[in-house]
């Protein structure tokens, strides 16, 4: 009986080991839920007294998501809503907070610039044509995409850069601009819960900074397009004779067998 007696002891030091841990376990949920529920709640407080000081709109979605606001700061179309990046690997997504800036300047070209997990964003757009500006600060990881290099360079001149690095550089920001060509955005994503007004209104400040700086200036689309007329122009051909290339090759395009691809019209419209 020795020995039941002392499995009986061992078995109630077990049983004692799991409720222990089952306790710090609850505890930790609990806790974890608690203090989720406290910044929930206390940045839908703060988005809520920021737009109705900016006579914003305000929507409040499930009680542990981000709430959105939308409408217009200082003449500028503003949103902040939950944003969700899916990862590398595809196995998880991670919620961060978005804030967007629609531009009033529409650039005459298609070009992206951006740093941080945007620039997977920007790799699956397309842009074939890629620059490192010359410019003190410019981080390696950052990107910049266009269509037509000429107009993105002639552009993105150093003051333009300058603050735009400087939104870059805050802490755990992803910062994009995009123009489609018809027109412009600004955006950053951070996973800051942003849960103090002053907080939101120092990005959306910041960031109507930065969307002023990329406006276009009266004349300044069409400096950029005769900048790119003349770049073109300048572009040296290497006009190949047929009968040389024949002779010297032994290569004969029959045109009932092989079809050229069309070339790209790149004459842009004022």
């Amino acid at each position: 009986m020795a020995w039941f007696c002392q499995f009986c002891k061992a078995l109630e030091a077990l049983v004692s080991i799991y409720i222990i841990v089952w306790f710090l376990i609850s505890a930790f949920l609990l806790g974890f839920w608690v203090w989720s529920g406290y910044m929930s709640y206390k940045q839908k407080k703060a988005w809520r007294f920021f737009a109705d000081k900016k006579k914003m709109r305000y929507h409040s979605a499930a009680f542990f998501q981000s709430p959105t606001i939308s409408g217009v700061v200082d003449e500028y179309s503003v949103s902040v809503f939950p944003g969700e990046h899916e990862a590398a690997d595809t196995r998880f997504s991670r919620n961060l907070t978005a804030i967007e800036v629609n531009l009033h300047s529409k650039l005459p070209t298609r070009a992206a610039i951006g740093s941080g997990g945007m620039v997977n964003v920007i790799d699956a757009l397309g842009l074939m044509q890629e620059f490192k500006p010359p410019v003190k600060g410019w981080d390696d990881s950052y990107i910049i995409r266009c269509e037509y290099l000429g107009i993105a360079q002639n552009y993105l001149n150093d003051d333009r850069l300058n603050i735009l690095i400087n939104l870059m550089r805050l802490e755990k920001a992803w910062v994009i601009v995009l123009f489609n060509g018809s027109e412009g955005l600004l955006r950053l994503d951070t996973p800051r819960p942003i849960d103090t007004p002053k907080e939101m209104d120092v990005l959306v400040k910041q960031m109507i900074t930065v969307a002023k700086a990329l406006e276009l200036n009266k004349g300044e689309e069409r400096d950029l397009l005769r900048e790119e007329s003349l770049s073109a122009k300048t572009s040296k051909v290497l006009d190949i004779d047929d009968d040389l290339l024949d002779d010297h090759l032994g290569i004969e395009l029959e045109e009932d067998d092989v079809e050229l691809p069309a070339s790209k019209d790149k004459k842009s419209k004022k």
